[in-house]
């Protein structure tokens, strides 16, 4: 606990309080209200008791209209959860979409009534759907697909835990050696099994990606049904839950360069296998660049340097693989650029000990931006 004299202020400009402002999708789970800002229906990004802002896909409309008031909305299809108006205070483009930042000019945005509003209206909706809870849309042979897999997932998570019931009072060693082997003979049997399954899927929804409504009452059939018993597996569950923001961050693609067997229990790595399985053409993709560079490389041998950039890099496997080579044919210089600060550490820290083996011949250079940056 700090002392009274412990409690400083704030610095800078930060002493000139302003109301907090909440991250929307922090907010709002499921579905992030849109903002309708005079007439323009744009993406809210946050939002506070005196203010929002929001990501327009109109790029030229908010040209020179610094300080203007507009009318503010926020909605969920065409239901209000606030309406006033605003002065706008603030035009950043942004790649694709400008952000428009506007300060409230009539009342305040109520938070917490606003979020109850919101969670009331998606209930609401829920119940009103007269096939909410029915899987009367979904095709037939897509019910029968996730009752096999089901079934094929439950059978080997009950026969692992029987054969480690049944293991009784052994050694940890020989405990760990009996349940690796059973892994890998489940690995041996199921992956098959489940590559069968994954292919008729595929085959089942590809019609879909033509038909919106259908792909997205398949996708709520499989999170209620299916989803449940993936999570197990760790691939999955970052996969899943994207604690990054995206499915495809710098640790699950690590996941399948490695190839290893991840999860606390044997079940867990199993089914961590099944979607490691299901990313084999990023390891393969790996492979191809990191032997595409080295060829290049060679073909290009002497003294210029070779200025090679990745773009959304994320872990940049390949190229402290290619920098494991003896020697280089000429020297190299990567640049590595992505978005998330936390991949750029790990393939700087993954590269750095070749760099400085190789002696002077290859530099790595790291660029925390986004695509809408540059």
């Amino acid at each position: 606990m700090r002392t009274y004299e412990q409690l400083t202020g704030a610095k800078g400009r930060k002493v000139f309080y302003r109301a907090e402002r909440y991250r929307a999708d922090h907010l709002f789970k499921d579905i992030v209200p849109a903002v309708d800002l005079g007439g323009d229906r744009a993406a809210l990004k946050d939002v506070s008791m005196t203010g929002l802002a929001a990501q327009s896909g109109e790029l030229d409309y908010w040209d020179g209209r610094l300080g203007d008031e507009i009318p503010v909305r926020l909605c969920i299809a065409d239901d209000t959860l606030y309406e006033g108006s605003g002065r706008i205070r603030r035009i950043e483009p942004s790649g694709v979409r400008t952000t428009v930042a506007v300060e409230l000019t009539t009342g305040y945005i109520d938070i917490p009534s606003v979020v109850t509003d919101h969670d009331q209206f998606l209930l609401s909706r829920a119940l009103s759907d007269p096939q909410f809870g029915a899987a009367s849309n979904i095709l037939p042979e897509y019910q029968e697909l996730a009752a096999e897999i089901i079934y094929l997932f439950r059978s080997y998570r009950d026969l692992l835990s029987r054969f480690e019931d049944r293991l009784g009072d052994v050694s940890e060693e020989d405990r760990a050696k009996q349940l690796h082997e059973a892994l890998v003979a489940c690995e041996d049997k199921m992956v098959p099994q489940w590559k069968e399954l994954w292919y008729r899927g595929n085959d089942i929804t590809f019609p879909m990606l033509n038909d919106p409504i259908a792909l997205a009452e398949h996708k709520r059939y499989t999170e209620q049904v299916l989803t449940p018993d993936f999570m197990p597996g760790p691939v999955m569950r970052r996969c899943y839950e994207k604690p990054l923001g995206y499915p495809g961050d710098y640790q699950i693609m690590n996941y399948v360069y490695r190839w290893e067997k991840v999860g606390d229990t044997p079940y867990e790595k199993l089914l961590h296998r099944i979607g490691i399985e299901t990313g084999e053409c990023v390891g393969t993709r790996l492979r191809m660049t990191q032997k595409f560079i080295g060829e290049k490389v060679r073909e290009t041998a002497g003294s210029d340097v070779m200025n090679i950039t990745n773009l959304g890099c994320g872990s940049a496997y390949e190229v402290a693989e290619f920098l494991k080579t003896d020697t280089l044919a000429r020297p190299v210089n990567f640049t590595l650029i992505d978005q998330d600060h936390d991949a750029l550490s790990y393939a700087y820290e993954h590269a750095h000990p070749q760099v400085v083996r190789h002696g002077g011949k290859a530099r790595i250079q790291c660029l925390q931006a986004s695509f809408a940056q540059l």
